[in-house]
């Protein structure tokens, strides 16, 4: 059971959605050799990372902005 504000189960461990995404059957390629060289136990455990590590860049460009954003402020307040 999930809690509001909670993406945790009660038993620790991140409830998961399936998501449908098309992939080029290059990318399904790749995805698969990272698997068959146990990078990965599964194509879904590889492109969790995947998406992860997009998630995580773009916040720290957002995170990056906002304090350049600041930083100009601060340099130009009269």
């Amino acid at each position: 059971m999930v809690y509001p504000g909670n993406t945790m189960a009660q038993n620790g461990k991140d409830e998961l959605e399936t998501v449908t995404a098309k992939l080029t059957p290059r990318l399904a390629a790749e995805i698969d050799a990272l698997v068959e060289e146990g990078w990965y136990a599964n194509r879904s455990e590889a492109i969790r990372d995947a998406v992860r590590n997009l998630v995580d860049k773009k916040n720290l460009a957002r995170l990056e902005k906002a304090v350049n954003e600041d930083i100009e402020w601060a340099l130009h307040a009269k």
